[in-house]
């Protein structure tokens, strides 16, 4: 009885707007409590910055740090999300300048409404109540709902890359040679917001390798991936010599991951103060040296090969460590801290043991769904955990955070619901099994 129902809940646009209404409601609640807070991080003031250079058509770049290393912020920072937030501003005005709470609302909105656009696609691959479901999923997640009112890039990359690959998922499925271009380009896009999506190719290819037949169609996104990307590749080349999308990813791999694993960092330091005293310290010595990007990069490079390689016990043990707390953080002290008031202990307390909860379960139907063979196609179930584990793959360092773990989350509710669908359709198999017996109500 509950299958058709919720099927025939799924058909009508009602069911993807109170989806909408529930993510909007709950982020623009949360948004209450954050309002006088600081709506940003470290990395905000050159997004802010970058954003403001384009609205006035000055040149892409800026003196706000975009992470260690010395490297120039607009080679750390691709124009996606900077782009993003002079779209948001510009219609105020360049006088008006860049304001945060104008981005907080726009981002509590546009969540609201992939949350609904993610209900849509996953009802497209499977069936309208689990796309229902994984909306609901979605819209309900509380580390998502924490870092949208943020000016940091995390709720851009989501929308993105959470398209391109249900996107993706569907040409696999359809052999849509539109749609495979389609995904390449988001796939771009995305890795033009975060640097990191480059890495969602791997999950890509692992999810076309797992398609039965294969059709050499299914690489088409490559096409209009490297269409999206090779300009600003070739722009850094052109200015800086490095033929590459980003440089934040050897900042990380050198600071993060052959420099920490030459220390040893206490578990019970969830925020992290330690390493990132230790980076600070290690950036500031960066800084000094009059290195050119080129060099600068083939240096970090060679040193961060040779750390790896000397202390590979030690990097596989913090990264072991940093993934666990990517996959399970519960985003209490970002809260925390961006909260104006503070919260109170008890308050404290609930922002960490109700989250754990919600993403153990979440990760417990997911896992659950990759085994089961009932909803989704078997390339769809790949290609959504092999973008999880990408998507997951370079926060392994001993600097873990939950934020890294948003723009896996709209694959794992898809995984989730699809879960629930399974556990939901064995128990009434089992209920209505000849001979079974039945509880009279």
């Amino acid at each position: 009885m509950l299958m058709p129902m919720m099927r025939s809940l799924g058909h009508g646009w009602p069911a993807y707007f109170a989806v909408f209404l529930l993510a909007l409601g709950l982020r623009l609640g949360y948004e209450i409590f954050v309002w006088n807070g600081p709506l940003g991080n470290a990395d905000s003031a050159a997004y802010e910055d970058l954003a403001a250079k384009i609205i006035h058509q000055q040149p892409y770049q800026t003196d706000q740090s975009a992470g260690p290393g010395g490297f120039p912020s607009d080679m750390q920072r691709p124009p996606g999300y900077p782009a993003l937030l002079a779209v948001i501003n510009f219609p105020f005005g360049a006088e008006a300048g860049i304001s945060k709470h104008r981005i907080s609302i726009a981002q509590c909105i546009l969540a609201a409404a992939f949350a609904s656009w993610l209900a849509w696609l996953a009802t497209s691959l499977t069936h309208p109540w689990i796309g229902i479901l994984a909306g609901c999923f979605y819209a309900t997640d509380w580390v998502s709902i924490v870092h949208t009112p943020m000016v940091i890039s995390e709720t851009a990359f989501t929308i993105v890359l959470g398209t391109a690959v249900l996107i993706y998922a569907l040409a696999l499925s359809r052999h849509s040679n539109a749609l495979y271009l389609l995904a390449g380009l988001l796939l771009g896009y995305a890795a033009l917001v975060k640097p990191a999506a480059q890495l969602v190719i791997l999950a890509f290819l692992i999810g076309w390798l797992s398609q039965r037949p294969k059709r050499l169609s299914g690489l088409l996104f490559l096409v209009t991936y490297l269409g999206c990307v090779l300009p600003w590749m070739v722009r850094n080349e052109n200015k800086y010599g490095v033929f590459t999308l980003s440089e934040i990813g050897t900042a990380t791999l050198y600071f993060y991951n052959a420099q920490g694993s030459l220390h040893s960092y206490p578990l019970r330091d969830l925020k992290g103060n330690q390493i990132t005293n230790d980076v600070n310290a290690l950036d500031r010595s960066w800084r000094t040296q009059p290195l050119s990007p080129r060099e600068r990069s083939r240096i970090m490079k060679q040193q961060a090969i040779a750390l790896i390689a000397h202390h590979w016990p030690a990097v596989f043990r913090q990264s072991t460590i940093g993934f666990t707390r990517t996959s399970l953080g519960t985003a209490s002290i970002t809260a925390a801290d961006s909260m104006n008031p503070p919260p109170g202990r008890v308050s404290q307390v609930l922002l960490s043991i109700l989250p754990l909860v919600q993403t153990c379960l979440l990760w417990a139907l997911a896992i659950y769904a990759c085994f089961a063979a009932g909803f989704l196609r078997l390339e769809t179930r790949v290609l959504l955990m092999a973008s999880v584990v990408c998507v997951l793959l370079p926060a392994a360092a001993p600097l873990g955070h939950s934020r890294f773990r948003v723009p896996a989350i709209p694959q794992l509710c898809v995984l989730a619901a699809a879960g629930v669908a399974e556990i939901g359709t064995r128990n009434g198999r089992r209920k209505h099994r000849p001979g079974s017996r039945m509880k009279a109500f």
